[in-house]
This record gives C-alpha cells, structure tokens and sequence, in this order.
C-alpha cells in the first residue's frame, strides 16, 4: 500500500530542529536553522537529516556560513546580487558573480535549483501573496523580491522559471554543467521585457494602426 503523506510546515521543522540543538545545548544560529529548514522542503527527516550532517561537519558555534559550505549552496546576499544583476541586463557582472562563488566552493546543481526557487518566490511576491508563502526565501527578503518582481514582470518571470526548470532537467545529463548555467544566466540577461510586449500586441489588437493607400 502507498500512503501519501502533507508536507510539514516550515514552522514545524524549525520549531522541532530548535528543540534539538537546545536539548543539546549546541550553539546554532537561527539564519542556519531556517535554512536547514527550508532546504528540508516539507520533510522532517530531512530536516533532521541536514542538521545531524551539520553537526557532524562543524565544531563549536555553527553558523549560517557552515551550513552554506556543508550544502554547497550560495548565500542570500550573492544569490540576490546575481539576480539583480541579470535582472538590470549586466552580463558581465553576472558572469563575475557566478565566477566567485563557483571559486568558493559552490555546487552548480545547487545554484539551478536555488535560482529556480528564488525566482519562485518572486513570481508568488508578484502575484500579492502572503509573505508566509515564500518557500525558499526568508520573510527578510519579501520586500526585494517584490521590487525584482515589478521590475521583471510576470510574463518575463515566468519565462524565466520554465528556462531554469529546463536547465535544471538537462544539468542531470551533461558533463558541461558550468555552460548550462551560463547559458541560462546570459539567456536571462538578455531576455526581453515580455510584460511590455505583450502589451504592445494588446494595444495593436484593439487599436490596430490605420493604413493608408498611397
């Protein structure tokens, strides 16, 4: 028999995973819970999963830091940088920032999957929901993710969140990772306003222009 079970909330794996390190009288800090949280996706055995590997990993106080390096993942403040970045259409500082952080230790299936949530998030802040429905962002990042969203638009986000689904499917086949998230990135840069045009054929289709014969 197969029993389909709710994903846990957040809240509650934070909840349960604070209690453990108090019950330890371990020093974590609370952005390194949440995030341990968040990356558990509504699984509290992975969650739990997460901070015994962190314990493990680390001696003393565990910070957000650790969690990053243990996970191979990018911090929020470069993650933003680099969709900001894409977002104002600079390719060369977003190549630079990619650059960095793969310098640093960043696994590139980890930055796909981190930009597809990111770009979630800004998809669910553009559409006006609650700050409590962002699934991979803190409520810290609410308000920057709304202002990338107006900046963006949905259509262009949108396109955007199916171009990084595709990367990510293809990132499992090749040997190339690197360049697909190059490619995506750069494809992301230049990726016209498609708010704007859509738009614009609205307006032609309604008011189509009057053409005279000469």
């Amino acid at each position: 028999q197969r029993f389909d079970f709710a994903p846990v909330k957040t809240a509650s794996i934070l909840e349960r995973l604070q209690f453990i390190v108090d019950r330890e009288g371990l020093a974590v800090e609370e952005e390194a819970l949440q995030l341990l949280a968040r990356r558990a996706q509504g699984s509290m055995r992975d969650g739990q999963s997460l901070l015994e590997q962190v314990l493990s990993f680390c001696q003393g106080n565990i910070t957000l830091q650790n969690v990053h390096t243990l996970l191979g993942t990018v911090e929020t403040r470069q993650l933003a940088e680099l969709v900001q970045h894409a977002a104002n259409g600079d390719s060369t500082k977003t190549l630079a920032v990619l650059d960095k952080a793969i310098d640093e230790g960043l696994d590139l299936g980890q930055l796909a999957e981190q930009l597809l949530g990111y770009y979630r998030d800004i998809m669910a802040a553009t559409a006006g929901c609650d700050v409590h429905l962002m699934r991979h962002s803190s409520p810290e990042e609410y308000d920057l993710l709304s202002q990338l969203g107006k900046q963006l638009g949905m259509e262009t986000i949108l396109a955007i969140l199916q171009l990084l689904d595709e990367t990510v499917a293809r990132m499992r086949q090749t040997t190339q990772p690197r360049t697909l998230v190059e490619m995506a990135l750069m494809r992301i840069c230049y990726l016209e306003g498609l708010d704007e045009l859509s738009q614009l054929i609205s307006q032609l289709q309604h008011n189509p222009p009057v053409v005279t014969a000469p």
